[in-house]
């Protein structure tokens, strides 16, 4: 394929060389639509298809977020009710999904099977452009929103999208990136909100919905991305003939305009904290500033340098202004791009309403000084050194990297600029240490934080109130629209529901279904991916070896045994985890480690890991971790570093007590936003910790109890005590008595230095009782309900009732598609549903973003009368199969595939164990899904209960406890 060849309508335009990722990109157009194509051409087994939109909003009623949704439910070739869903039934997908951004749609597909990724392709091909909304209106009232009438006769809005963005505005973040979008771009769409505010939602028609669907989602408007190895020939025949062929050449939308500079002045906005929080101290502030367009490549990557080095840690110079004298809790600087006008957000975290104006001026007084005086050079090398490592790393953990690619190719693409600017580093970087002595930054500081025209302010106020103020609001709306209803009326929206539940409660026909695309058995592989470990022992020391090609790359976890601990002591160790390398040690102080972490490493991380033995959840063994990568000619430097800050952390300095203070504060802060966001994984916490020590320890090290103990210490500050407390455990923490190495990588090169290093490095304690497993007991069954700001939930229920066994997954994987993403999701509004099964025996049912945490509750005790009667017809299980091997088979980074193989040998899983299992879900029967049945209803009948929510969700839920988070 060269320049100027015409291949099944596309005429190749451009054939870009990308030396960094060997590969050639090959840009095209379609001659008789004018869709754009880009196919990076590379030896990569995942595959990836993309097409995208561009979809300006000129309104906050989220349509092009609805239509996203709406699209993969049903079209002309593929007519059945969810195409998503059966494809995640039945493929081997590596990812599957779409998204809604600023300015653009976009829907991705990948797999590693070639038949596959053609039969992905054609699903959302014919998904994006013969969708069964124009016939199906009751897709856009259950995706975007409807009137339903509940028991009573009251009418209430419903619908997928309104209560996802009901759970989004929860957020405080989301409250303060609307407004700073509405105060910077007053004359463009991204004053909008994409994804659709909640108050604005009800305000979309159908007509208006499908109108934009034909406007937004032609050919001509439309990008196509494929990345990898693949016929392409045979693919681009696919998308003509089948396809485009079948168009005519309409408008391409223009990019969206730039906006011209403003000065937004201050905004103020209230959002929602609990009933029991105190309003003094969290205030929220915050300054946007627009920093040019998408092209200034350079400039966007310099602010992300810019923003480490003033708001990284908490010895930043811009962090420290505000925490030297408890003005603000923490500051943080981010960059937004993505999109035409990037722009950065200057933030100080709970401040008192006192202090709002000495911390905006000794803010601004401090970029100025630092403007004026100068940046620390080894700061600004070290940051530098640390997001150049990242970028070339090209580690997305479980994310396909041709995806990510796809959405650099996007961030310029869209903008009319060349779809390879953001894929090399080039000598971006060299650049940049260019500059950095011609006083680059600086500048930056002066231009585009203090003195940029292009600006706004937004403070974030608590209100115990909002919320309620809130859902008043959507009441009258409703009372005063039902109170213009006439009769005839009100039997239309009767009528209506009636039908939408109808069309739910429909089943796809035998024909519907064998129009989708399907593999077979025999298309996949009879064992799991093997996982490369060796245990070697080295000089008496135990090594774990997992010789992967990581591209110069050394993966490195040190574990050490922590089994010798109590429960009442595990919060403590948490909070010890996360202090290392954030306190100053004997021979640097925390400037110095943050630099050399940063000069070093891609990453370095300390944490806790527990892993049940042979799965049994009462006996679990704890580590303590420290993780980091690095390249090879830096181990020796990297591997000295760790050992420093495991066995020469000191507490007892004189600005101990402030550094501990405010970590833990901001530890607390990101452990509340975490449950308040991602509540179902809170609630699964809490469910696991009644039946499983692991899940025990991993509540206690970083769960709400963790949170719970966070917030005590702080409510009940005392110093000595807590310092007594964490020398107590670090004095039993890290010895080579306790050690494991696990090297990732060209191991051979390093590995007997690394455990040469650690032997000198580390201290003995031989006396130190060895324990196989941690003493501790799960908690037992209970029924709990915690209450946070928001009003949606999170409703979780299930335990552990047996001996695990593979085709449990495939069950799961039935009972998750087949019945809760109908009752659930479908039917009851909410985001995301599921059930989970685990090695140790646990089934557990969740619910995300749920309007109804009481109904999900109760659904979930009919899994198992689903499930035998599904087992009853006899059906043919070869897609479910499929999609749960599709499951086991991840994609994983040289990094993921050392902690892969290290969890199964700490959890002591063989090679032939995990044959057993694969075989098992392979050979999943009708009659074996039958038994499973017994077992889930066990779960759900006698299993606790966890519900995450607002305040009126934990009404019915038949909970023994509520606690406010």
């Amino acid at each position: 394929m060269t320049v100027h060849d015409t291949v099944h309508g596309f005429i190749v335009e451009r054939e870009v060389p990308l030396p960094e990722l060997d590969a050639v990109m090959y840009q095209m157009k379609h001659e008789k639509t004018g869709l754009e194509l880009v196919w990076i051409s590379r030896e990569e087994e995942n595959k990836v298809f993309g097409i995208g939109f561009e979809t300006l909003p000129w309104n906050d009623t989220g349509v092009f977020h609805i239509l996203e949704h709406s699209v993969l439910c049903g079209s002309k070739n593929y007519p059945v009710k969810e195409p998503f869903v059966e494809l995640l039934k039945n493929s081997m997908n590596t990812f599957l999904n779409a998204m809604t951004f600023p300015d653009k749609t976009f829907y991705p597909v990948a797999s590693r099977n070639d038949k596959d990724f053609v039969n992905l392709m054609r699903v959302y091909l014919d998904a994006v452009f013969y969708p069964a909304v124009y016939t199906k209106p009751e897709i856009f009232y259950q995706e975007g929103w409807h009137y339903e009438f509940d028991s009573e006769g009251k009418p209430g809005y419903k619908g997928v999208v309104f209560n996802e963005m009901k759970g989004a505005f929860a957020d405080a973040d989301e409250l303060m990136d609307m407004t700073i979008n509405r105060a910077l771009f007053p004359d463009t769409p991204y004053r909008y909100v994409s994804g659709g505010d909640p108050t604005k939602i009800p305000d979309l028609t159908y007509e208006e919905f499908i109108e934009s669907h034909k406007q937004f989602y032609s050919p001509s408007n439309a990008y196509v991305y494929l990345d990898g190895a693949m016929d392409i020939d045979a693919i681009l025949g696919i998308i003509n003939d089948e396809y485009l062929s079948s168009f005519e050449q309409t408008k391409r939308m223009d990019p969206p305009t730039l906006q011209s500079a403003v000065d937004a002045g201050e905004q103020q906005i209230e959002y929602e904290i609990g009933a029991d929080e105190n309003e003094d101290g969290k205030i929220r502030l915050s300054w946007g500033r627009v920093i040019g367009t998408y092209a200034e490549r350079e400039k966007l990557t310099a602010m992300q340098i810019l923003s480490d080095v003033l708001t990284g840690n908490n010895q930043a110079p811009l962090t420290k202004a505000v925490l030297e004298d408890g003005l603000a809790e923490t500051m943080r600087l981010y960059t937004i791009d993505g999109v035409a006008n990037p722009w950065v957000k200057i933030e100080a975290r709970n401040v008192k309403k006192e202090n709002c104006k000495q911390v905006e001026k000794r803010i601004f007084d401090t970029l100025n000084a630092l403007a004026n005086g100068g940046l620390d050079h080894e700061k600004l090398e070290a940051s530098m050194a640390n997001l150049e490592f990242q970028m070339r790393e090209r580690d997305y953990g479980s994310y396909p990297q041709g995806l990510i690619l796809g959405m650099q190719v996007f961030d310029s693409w869209l903008y009319g600029g060349a779809p390879e600017a953001n894929l090399q580093i080039g000598d971006l970087f060299v650049h940049l240490r260019e500059k950095m002595k011609q006083g680059y930054f600086e500048h930056l500081i002066r231009e585009e934080l203090l003195e940029n025209p292009h600006c706004c302010k937004v403070t974030l106020i608590p209100s115990k109130t909002a919320g309620e103020a809130r859902r008043a609001k959507e009441a009258k709306r409703i009372e005063d629209e039902s109170a213009m209803w006439s009769d005839k009326v009100r039997e239309e929206i009767i009528a209506k529901q009636e039908r939408l539940e109808a069309w739910q409660n429909s089943e796809d026909t035998p024909e519907q279904l064998a129009a989708l695309p399907h593999l077979e058995l025999s298309d996949l592989s009879r064992t799991p991916q093997e996982q490369p470990i060796e245990e070697l022992v080295i000089d008496g020391q135990k090594v774990l070896v997992h010789r992967v090609n990581s591209s110069g790359i050394a993966y490195i976890t040190l574990y050490f045994d922590e089994n010798h601990y109590t429960e009442a002591e595990l919060p403590a160790l948490g909070l010890l985890c996360r202090l290392f390398g954030n306190l100053e040690t004997t021979q640097s102080s925390v400037e110095e480690l943050n630099n050399r972490v940063r000069l070093l490493c891609g990453s370095m991380t300390f944490f806790i890991s527990t892993f049940n033995i042979k799965d049994d959840s009462s006996c679990c063994t704890v580590k303590l971790c420290a993780s980091f990568s690095t390249l090879e000619s830096n181990v020796d430097q990297a591997v000295s570093l760790a050992a420093e800050i495991l066995t020469q952390t000191r507490f007892d300095t004189a600005n101990s007590e402030k550094a501990v203070l405010d970590l833990l504060r901001q530890i607390k802060m990101g452990c509340f936003e975490q449950t308040v966001m991602g509540g179902h994984a809170a609630a699964l916490g809490r469910v696991s910790a009644q039946m499983s020590v692991s899940s025990v320890v991993s509540e206690c090290t970083g769960g709400v109890t963790f949170y719970q103990w966070l917030k005590a210490q702080e409510e009940n500050w005392n110093w000595n005590s807590l310092l007594e407390k964490l020398t107590a455990l670090y004095a039993k923490a890290v010895s080579k008595e306790q050690l494991t190495i696990s090297l990732t990588g060209n191991t051979d090169a390093y590995a007997a230095n690394v455990v040469q290093m650690l032997q000198e490095l580390l201290p003995s304690k031989p006396d130190l009782l060895k324990i196989q497993t941690i003493a501790i007991k799960p908690w037992g069954i209970k029924k709990e309900g915690i209450i946070i700001p928001a009003d949606i939930a999170f409703a979780v229920r299930g335990t552990i009732t047996g001996n695990y066994n593979g085709a449990w997954q495939t069950a799961a994987k039935i009972v998750s598609l087949s019945y809760l993403w109908n009752v659930i999701r479908v039917q009851g509004g909410a985001y995301g549903t599921g059930m989970l099964t685990r090695a140790n025996g646990g089934f557990y049912c969740y619910s995300y973003r749920d309007p109804s945490a009481k109904e999900s509750l109760r659904k979930y005790l009919d899994c198992s009368s689903f499930l035998k009667e599904f087992a009853a017809q006899n059906p043919d299980l070869t897609g479910f199969i499929i999609g749960t091997v599709s499951d086991q088979s991840p994609l994983q980074t040289p990094r993921m595939k050392g902690q892969a193989a290290d969890n199964l040998y700490w959890r002591q899983i063989s090679w032939e164990e995990r044959c057993t299992r694969w075989q098992q879900i392979l050979e999943t029967t009708p009659e074996k899904l039958a038994q499973t049945a017994e077992q889930i209803s066990t779960a759900m009948k006698e299993g606790g209960i966890c519900v995450v929510g607002g305040a009126e969700q934990m009404e019915g839920c038949g909970l023994d406890e509520i606690i406010t988070l």
